[in-house]
């Protein structure tokens, strides 16, 4: 058994070399989202996987890894299915070329943990069939499990995801450990629209933790979400003020209990 990171040892190396090696063994990949697998006999890969992901497309998803943790197992691998039986020459090539084309992508953040938003107010796009295909996934996901669970092969996903965030149509936003608090929505009455008060002190716990600029989701008891800037009130405990036609909009009325989170802008 061998250990290493994939900062240091880039997928296609780590594989050129273990078949140059004639190993027989399991070379397990381990970033913070999922686990792959990649089964070699031989000094042949005969087998990779990332959950529903097999074979080429889950090669592919493994070279874009920019850091993960990896080990290599030489033992028994417990699924002994054949999903590559392609010559190690062409693998190796095909493994090449994929790794250049996630080289290419500079807009998906290195982070798959990070979570996509559609971005509100992007105009007109011209969107191709898999780029639509790609956004019915997008929202509130997070980036691998995009990739993971896509229709399609994960690196053409990639290169969608990558076009529309290039674009403005999606942005990506850390992750956020908050529990939704559960909030009463009330009017606001004014021209102010798509901002939305707390109370001061909920703010002031929020503003300290993620110490970064950050507006506020809310999601309706029908599983609407919605974005809004976010300003803090005093005395407002257990409350959300919503201009009144936002609250229309969201065809929501007063008393009505909402759960919210903070979002990174």
């Amino acid at each position: 058994m061998f250990k290493g990171n994939v900062s240091d040892f880039p997928l296609g190396t780590l594989v050129q070399t273990l078949c140059a090696a004639g190993r027989s063994g399991v070379l397990v990949v381990r970033p913070p989202w999922f686990e792959g697998r990649v089964r070699l006999a031989g000094g042949r890969v005969v087998h990779a996987v990332v959950e529903a992901r097999e074979g080429m497309p889950a090669l592919a998803l493994l070279a874009g890894l920019k850091r993960a943790p990896f080990e290599f197992l030489v033992q028994e691998e417990p699924d002994g299915r054949t999903t590559i039986e392609t010559t190690t020459e062409l693998l190796l090539t095909h493994l090449l070329e994929a790794t250049a084309r996630w080289e290419a992508l500079k807009h998906i953040p290195e982070d798959w943990g990070e979570v996509l938003r559609l971005r509100d107010g992007n105009g007109q796009q011209q969107l191709r069939p898999e780029d639509v295909q790609v956004l019915s996934l997008a929202e509130g996901q997070s980036v691998w499990r995009v990739l993971v669970h896509g229709e399609v092969p994960p690196l053409e996903v990639a290169v969608s995801l990558d076009r529309l965030i290039a674009s403005g149509v999606l942005r990506s936003v850390p992750p956020l450990a908050f529990e939704a608090q559960r909030l009463v929505a009330l009017p606001l009455y004014g021209p102010e629209r798509g901002v939305a008060y707390v109370d001061e002190a909920l703010y002031n716990e929020w503003a300290r933790a993620l110490k970064r600029g950050f507006g506020v989701r809310v999601r309706t008891p029908k599983g609407v979400e919605a974005t809004f800037a976010l300003k803090a009130r005093a005395g407002i405990p257990q409350r959300i003020m919503l201009n009144d036609k936002d609250l229309r909009q969201l065809r929501l009325g007063r008393g009505v209990e909402l759960e919210v989170w903070p979002e990174v802008l």
